[in-house]
């Protein structure tokens, strides 16, 4: 309850490190006791009195004779149940097989939620929260099976159930669909090679008119702006060549 300091042996500072004020004091939890009569022997009030007694009396030789007689009363307990095979069962604490550890079974490591954490006690060993509700549990609804036509053939009393058609017809088309696939993927490459024949014919058709286009405007002369009657043939051949193309791999 006093004030803690700490000193800056640099600078030999010193600052207020810990300062139990009134309002610090007030929020102090309560401490509870279990009564001495209701306590179990193992308890450690009850268990070390007399050592306990023999130090408050500054009695370091008594302390230290009370000390040895319970630790060679566990020792010899712990011989006893060896010879027994028996293994010991704590109650509270638990070991780790990793870290070779005890801990505390009923830890509670949860967030304090002031919302609804009233008070925080121990009975019987076990820290236990008091709080203003229980969490709702959630029933999950069970998921109904529904028979299938096999199994209610069965329940019906045929001997031998009849085979499923749905699982052979199902392994005859996943039998069939890699032949399928590899139809479909040569169609899609003969289709593609097809469009890029017709790619390439379009653009000789375009070569071929822009050849005849200056053919024609360095061949006729400056006052004359009127094309011959096999020009105007040849240029509909053309076009009627290219609305064919387009029509049959539309």
């Amino acid at each position: 309850d006093s004030e803690v300091f700490i000193n800056d042996k640099k600078t030999d500072n010193s600052e207020v490190f810990w300062n139990p004020t009134p309002d610090i004091k007030q929020w102090r939890l309560i401490r509870h006791t279990v009564k001495f009569e209701e306590q179990g022997d193992f308890e450690s009030e009850k268990l070390w009195q007399r050592v306990t007694r023999a130090i408050n009396a500054k009695d370091q030789t008594e302390a230290t004779q009370e000390k040895y007689v319970l630790e060679e009363a566990q020792r010899q307990a712990a011989r006893d149940r060896k010879t027994k095979s028996e293994e010991w069962i704590c109650k509270l604490f638990e070991l780790d097989s990793l870290t070779g550890e005890w801990h505390y079974k009923f830890a509670d490591t949860r967030p304090w939620d002031p919302l609804n954490d009233m008070i925080q006690f121990e009975k019987d060993g076990v820290i236990q929260t008091k709080v203003k509700h229980r969490t709702p549990m959630v029933s999950v609804p069970k998921m109904k099976h529904k028979p299938t036509r096999q199994q209610k053939k069965v329940a019906k009393g045929y001997s031998s159930p009849e085979p499923d058609i749905q699982d052979s017809s199902g392994s005859e088309a996943q039998s069939v669909k890699p032949n399928t696939r590899r139809k479909k993927g040569i169609e899609l490459g003969d289709i593609q090679n097809s469009i890029e024949s017709i790619k390439q014919t379009q653009e000789e058709i375009k070569r071929n008119i822009m050849a005849l286009r200056n053919h024609l405007v360095s061949s006729t002369p400056a006052t004359d702006y009127f094309l011959q009657q096999k020009d105007y043939f040849i240029i509909f051949l053309l076009i009627l060549l290219q609305v064919i193309i387009n029509f049959m791999f539309k």
